[in-house]
């Protein structure tokens, strides 16, 4: 049986219908943050309250860069697209009551409930880009499949942080800090240190994949580009060293905690998510340039990196918190 987005993306033949359903997808998230903002104010639990406001303001911006990409393009608007209702028969359907719900729902639940709608939508242009004849239509839904890839990597890794949070958990789980990037040193040496870890971790799971050892090769040579990069600049500050060695500290508590195979990819993916979410928050943070052009590189990287191992991987089963299993 063919799911919602295989069925709905039978009906895109041109840039016109796509860019549309885009833009009711957007739309439809806009409402349904909304009334659930308004659900949680009324049940007095502003902390999801909060998070379903935040969530609006960005999907309102990803409706207003959608409009101005379209305008550039010169792609009109089809009035024939209805709205959106994204719908998955493999979730189920107390998923979404979960989240509504003003007892129940918390930062987690509200922020899963996101992640669920950015994969279905990344799934439907995944599908769009593969199925359609028309290579303007492939070209965008593959553009548009990045960026919902990219929107579920950040909210991944925040929910992750929101997991931890609510269940108090003994280890508490150091995060890079963007600000503590001041140099391009820092940035460096701290992109070294994440890919290292990512490979060892790649190896761990590779297999007989050739795609992921694929991406081990790439990645040590982005690492060796990086410390060669280094050599030429100044010592990283205190700031960030301090940052990567709390997370040294918590990987090796983790590790003793769990080392199944299916933990280690857990936590692969989670430092996949988080990775992307650094980088990204430097690129809107940071006022130096070369900065910025350097993270953004790192964030594309990451993404692509992200994208590789959801090809490789599939749709494992993944129990909600990454990190901590029950060995």
């Amino acid at each position: 049986m063919k799911s919602s987005t295989d069925l709905l993306a039978t009906f895109v033949q041109t840039t016109s219908d796509l860019m549309s359903i885009a833009l009711q997808a957007e739309r439809e998230a806009i409402r349904r943050y909304s009334q659930l903002a308004v659900t949680m104010h009324e049940g007095n639990n502003k902390s999801a309250a909060a998070l379903f406001e935040r969530m609006v303001k960005e999907e309102h911006e990803h409706e207003r860069l959608l409009l101005e990409w379209m305008a550039q393009e010169g792609i009109n608007e089809n009035p024939k697209i209805e709205p959106v209702k994204w719908r998955d028969p493999k979730i189920s359907t107390t998923y979404d009551d979960e989240a509504r719900d003003p007892l129940y729902s918390t930062p987690y639940r509200a922020l899963a409930f996101a992640v669920h709608n950015e994969e279905i939508a990344f799934r439907f242009y995944t599908h769009v880009a593969a199925d359609s004849k028309n290579e303007a239509v492939r070209k965008y839904a593959e553009i548009l499949a990045r960026e919902e890839l990219g929107h579920a990597a950040l909210l991944r890794a925040e929910r992750r942080h929101a997991y931890h949070a609510e269940r108090k958990i003994n280890i508490t789980e150091p995060r890079l800090n963007p600000r503590n990037v001041h140099t391009e040193a820092d940035l460096l040496t701290t992109a070294i240190h994440i890919d290292l870890y990512l490979n060892n971790a790649m190896a761990i799971i590779s297999g007989e994949s050739p795609e992921i050892q694929a991406l081990i090769n790439e990645t040590q040579q982005v690492i060796d580009r990086n410390k060669l990069s280094l050599e030429e600049k100044e010592l990283p500050g205190d700031d960030i060293l301090k940052d990567l060695e709390q997370v040294d500290s918590y990987n090796t508590q983790i590790d003793n905690i769990s080392d199944s195979s299916e933990a280690k990819l857990n936590r692969l993916r989670a430092c996949c998510d988080r990775s992307f979410a650094f980088y990204d928050s430097i690129v809107d943070s940071t006022d130096d340039e070369k900065i910025m052009l350097t993270a953004q590189k790192l964030s594309s990287s990451a993404l692509d990196r992200i994208g590789i191992l959801k090809k490789v991987l599939g749709n494992r089963p993944m129990p909600d918190d990454p990190d901590i299993q029950q060995t």
